[in-house]
């Protein structure tokens, strides 16, 4: 059996008895001691990068729609639920259309999420453009020298999500949904330092290069992510334009410093456009905030414009623009920052050169759905990132499951 199945069935046991994993180290820690390896005893900024690391992988895992395929309204002179969704409906964006009342959905989902950027640079050699400068100090804390080294890291974050989604109609214009991820997450962190210039106390550097030093961590985590608590009200429908009020409530139930949640509880309302057009076509719109409990500054709107397209009767293509824009810089620039050797001499600069910054995150959503067997659907999608703006993956983001309504 080829790795991917191993973890796709270790995900499925893992759904099923909702494990919780605890590491020796969490994965946090390891990249915050990765210097260690190279001899570098680190510090507040060292400590500051794997904080913040740890958070945006967490902030950019993909949360599949709550919308089901098919929706429904009950008939009280025929006596029968009668469908009222006319397409099969997106995959990553969601619409007013509620399930119906006393319907239940069922979501099974798995997606593979490969770290490869940050702002466009590859996180297999991240490396500042100067180099950092160490102080090396004797027992007695006098200062012996400093070195300006060359520091590059190379890092590894892919998780594999498989997710458990479930969505009841208390009303038919009332929905509530769970939704809750397990994460398996596997974390490398390779170091490359040398010396190349030495300057003693109170003198000016010059050339001293050093044999290079080579050292790596690795971690592997396993555990539930942050829970989301989903509800939807829909309006009346005004001249075709159908419309809802949501509430995202994500709980912070995912392990922090295992990249798998993001520490804080916060709570998002938005709101859900959708028409139909000519039967078979639905153009959507979403709009929303993710406000923060921790830094209520820190929040970030979240937005998307698609379509889906039912091909067939049993089959729908959808394809949608999402976009998340952070209010403020996830860290101050102090935080990060560390002794560099420049051009104008030593000074603070962001260590490996990673800003964190405020961010906009563009993404090309497509997928498909398509009826197996009465109200039974199988789903894919990739989403593929449209800009370079903070920590990214380089190729398609899949996303695969299972849903049925009962």
């Amino acid at each position: 059996m080829g790795g991917g199945a191993v973890r796709a069935a270790r995900l499925l046991v893992f759904l099923v008895l909702i494990p919780c994993s605890a590491p020796a180290a969490s994965l946090r820690d390891q990249l915050r001691a990765s210097s260690l390896t190279v001899g570098i005893a680190g510090g507040s900024a060292f400590d500051a990068l794997a904080d913040n690391i740890a958070d945006t992988a967490a902030r950019n895992l993909p949360i599949i729609s709550a919308s089901a395929g098919y929706t429904y309204r009950y008939n009280p002179q025929l006596e029968i639920f009668e469908r009222t969704s006319e397409t099969l409906g997106p995959l990553f964006l969601e619409r007013p259309d509620t399930l119906g009342r006393g319907k239940l959905n069922v979501n099974v989902s798995y997606q593979y999420v490969q770290f490869d950027d940050f702002d466009g640079r590859s996180i297999k050699r991240l490396e500042a453009p100067d180099r950092i400068v160490i102080q090396e100090f004797d027992s007695a804390g006098n200062l012996l020298r400093q070195t300006a080294n060359r520091l590059r890291y190379g890092l590894k974050i892919h998780s594999n999500i498989g997710s458990l989604s479930l969505t009841y109609g208390v009303l038919d214009n009332v929905d509530v949904n769970l939704l809750v991820p397990v994460i398996d997450t596997d974390f490398a962190a390779g170091v490359h330092s040398q010396v190349l210039e030495t300057a003693p106390p109170g003198g000016s550097f010059s050339p001293a290069p050093e044999p290079p030093r080579n050292g790596i961590t690795r971690g592997n985590a396993v555990g539930v992510g942050d829970i989301l608590l989903r509800a939807k009200y829909q309006f009346a429908e005004q001249s075709g334009l159908r419309s809802a009020a949501g509430l995202q409530l994500r709980l912070p139930s995912g392990n922090q410093d295992d990249f798998q949640g993001t520490g804080d509880f916060e709570a998002s309302p938005f709101l859900y456009l959708s028409t139909v057009l000519w039967s078979r076509v639905e153009p959507h719109a979403n709009l929303g905030i993710d406000l923060r409990t921790d830094d209520v500054e820190r929040s970030q709107a979240r937005y998307g414009l698609g379509a889906d397209v039912d091909v067939t009767k049993r089959i729908g293509v959808s394809l949608a623009f999402l976009g998340r824009s952070q209010f403020k810089e996830s860290a101050a620039a102090s935080d990060t920052n560390f002794l560099h050797l420049t051009a104008a001499g030593v000074q603070e600069r962001p260590l490996l050169g990673v800003s964190f910054d405020r961010k906009d995150f563009f993404d090309l959503s497509f997928g498909a759905r398509a009826v197996v067997w009465r109200q039974i659907m199988v789903f894919a999608n990739g989403i593929f990132a449209l800009n370079d703006d903070g920590l990214r993956n380089g190729t398609v983001i899949p996303t695969a499951g299972v849903e049925g309504t009962f």
